[in-house]
């Protein structure tokens, strides 16, 4: 889905330009990939956890036992999680705020654009709740 999404966000850029530069430019073009790029920032996001790409400093981490790494894994995952439900409460209401707002050159409502925020947040906290699992059950097979 993500790898779809990066290439409608170009195709949509590449063509408001490629429009812009023959003197017709096209203005929905550039807000549909607005809303496009939206959307893959959180689900990419939600990718990268899943698949543990995320950009992490673990030299001295690696160098613990097991459990205990396991352990604070938890600890983070466990602050992942609470920043991500901080964060989806503000996106509900940003959502909701944005419903009666549209779109410029659009009919639609910049809550679609929002809504990434708290749908993009409910998803990696599944996620997350997922890597807790597996290291809590981690725990109980490391001797």
């Amino acid at each position: 889905m993500t790898n779809f999404l990066m290439l409608a966000v170009v195709f949509f850029v590449f063509i408001a330009a490629v429009m812009r530069w023959a003197g017709s430019p096209i203005a929905w073009s550039v807000e549909i990939a607005q809303l496009l790029f939206v959307w893959l920032i959180f689900l990419g996001a939600n990718r990268s956890l899943r698949e543990n790409r995320h950009i992490g400093v673990d030299f001295f981490v690696k160098k613990l036992p097991n459990n205990l790494r396991n352990i604070i894994d938890i600890i983070i995952y466990l602050l992942i999680l609470a920043f991500l439900l901080f964060i989806s409460r503000f996106g509900i209401l940003l959502s909701i705020e944005n419903s009666v707002r549209q779109i410029s050159s659009l009919t639609i409502s910049y809550a679609y654009i929002s809504a990434s925020v708290p749908v993009g947040c409910f998803i990696m906290s599944i996620t997350t709740i997922g890597k807790i699992r597996e290291k809590i059950l981690a725990l109980g097979t490391v001797s």
